[in-house]
């Protein structure tokens, strides 16, 4: 069984863009709820502009337009030891997204870091199953993240498009 994540595992956090009502200890709340009991060596999140990750989605996936978040999986061996990574989050995309929803765009961004540790962790949305079952997931971290004492709002979990 692998250890639980240690209050101080790294995370760090780097907001090029803030976002109002969040904060990077919120951020790093999500990222060691998404994580489970799977250790982290360190995973690095960046809430960045739609320029920033058109540029790194056009780099690395050949796609230039904007994206809501990326992972990038930095280990040796992805299925092996640590969680190691950066995800990198369009604040502008969250905020578009958020508005559209009728939600807050700090609830559309820890939406986002949840989602990238979930990729983080070998979990795919390629198929509409496959979606499914990550919004799922994504729901029920929330939901336990809401849920906790020092929670500073009730996420909204969504079913719609993903």
């Amino acid at each position: 069984m692998t250890p639980a994540p240690a209050a101080g595992a790294p995370v760090t956090v780097r907001m090029v863009c803030r976002v109002a009502g969040l904060s990077r200890s919120r951020i790093r709340a999500a990222v060691r709820a998404a994580a489970g009991d799977q250790s982290i060596r360190a995973i690095g999140v960046a809430v960045v502009d739609d320029a920033t990750i058109a540029l790194l989605h056009g780099r690395y996936l050949a796609d230039p337009r904007a994206t809501d978040v990326m992972s990038f999986d930095l280990r040796d061996h992805p299925r092996d030891g640590e969680l190691e990574g950066e995800i990198v989050i369009s604040a502008e995309t969250a905020a578009r997204q958020a508005r559209a929803l009728g939600l807050r765009i700090d609830q559309e961004v820890l939406r986002y870091v949840v989602h990238g540790v979930l990729h983080l962790l070998g979990h795919d949305d390629k198929t509409a199953s496959q979606r499914r079952r990550m919004r799922r997931q994504e729901n029920a971290v929330l939901s336990r993240l809401a849920d906790r004492p020092d929670s500073a709002c009730r996420l909204a979990p969504r079913e719609g498009r993903v």
